[in-house]
């Protein structure tokens, strides 16, 4: 009888120091990683990466948005069976034009939901957080090897002391962790789908400005015909130049036609992707963190 008391007491006993012993490693790694930033510098790093890609998405967004603008102004004239009629083939991205100014407010939010995490970054990581954990923390691992009867006279302050170094962790590390996880849901999930639509944004306002100084030398050049037209040889020349326009404008509406489809269906990818990246995730991240913060908080004892 004696021996299994004696037993179950060590038994008892061992799993309290090593409880004990776990809670303290981990207070201590905690406070480790909050003085030497490594987690701090990662979360900063990916954060200013993700700005960069907004405001080079941005910028693309408004050139995209003055070559439509420009395209758009550009007349074209044909002459069919001799009637000589002016277009304006670039209206056919009018519709694009106003995808492109929606676009350019979901990226310029993006940035600035960015710049409120850096910045709330900065805040947590602070050296006033940080000391502010240490000293709490501290408070708790010297508690948690009180004896119980000293526990037992102070237990309202001692959990009030452990509930909030979690609520310091959770404001210390929860931006930080939310950065990182956003990041490589990016790199493992995005950034392919990314950088093809950048690149597509990018060929597709080439393509527009070449289509549009197409149109424009024709245009000058059908006008200088028109101009010089003084015998014989000049109106043959000037007959046959309307005629290739003729040809050409159907080629020009369909070639804008194609870029128009491209240019709708990359403007919606990056759409997704940024409105997951900087609004989705970053929720749902910190709607996980507060649950878990809260569980934590509501189960602490020592």
């Amino acid at each position: 009888m004696h021996e299994f008391s004696y037993v179950t007491y060590v038994t008892q006993f061992t799993m309290k120091n090593i409880k004990q012993l776990s809670l303290t490693l981990l207070g201590t790694l905690l406070l480790f990683l909050a003085h030497q930033g490594s987690i701090d510098n990662y979360a900063e790093s990916y954060t200013e990466q993700g700005l960069n890609r907004t405001l080079v998405t941005f910028a693309v967004s408004r050139s995209l948005n003055g070559v439509i603008s420009v395209v758009q102004g550009t007349e074209v004239a044909v002459s069919p069976a001799g009637i000589g009629l002016n277009f304006a083939p670039g209206q056919i991205l009018d519709p694009i034009n106003d995808l492109i100014e929606r676009f350019s407010w979901v990226v310029l939010a993006s940035g600035t939901s960015l710049g409120i995490q850096r910045l709330l970054l900065e805040i947590t990581s602070s050296a006033a957080v940080t000391w502010l954990l240490s000293i709490l923390m501290l408070m708790t691992l010297i508690t948690l090897w009180l004896p119980n009867a000293m526990k037992d006279k102070h237990a309202i302050s001692i959990s009030l002391i452990g509930k909030a170094v979690l609520f310091i962790l959770f404001l210390r590390f929860s931006i930080s962790l939310i950065a990182i996880a956003n990041e490589a849901l990016y790199l493992n999930f995005s950034e392919q789908n990314y950088e093809q639509a950048q690149v597509s944004l990018e060929s597709s306002a080439m393509t527009l400005e070449n289509i549009n100084e197409g149109s424009s030398s024709s245009t000058t050049s059908n006008e200088k015909s028109n101009a010089d037209e003084v015998g014989l040889i000049d109106t043959v020349e000037a007959w046959f130049d309307r005629s290739d326009k003729s040809l050409d404008f159907e080629e020009q509406v369909e070639a804008l036609k194609s870029e128009a489809d491209n240019i709708s269906q990359q403007v919606i990818n990056m759409i997704v992707i940024f409105v997951m990246q900087t609004f989705i995730f970053p929720l749902l991240f910190l709607w996980i963190m507060v649950r878990l913060a809260r569980l934590s908080i509501s189960q602490f004892h020592l």
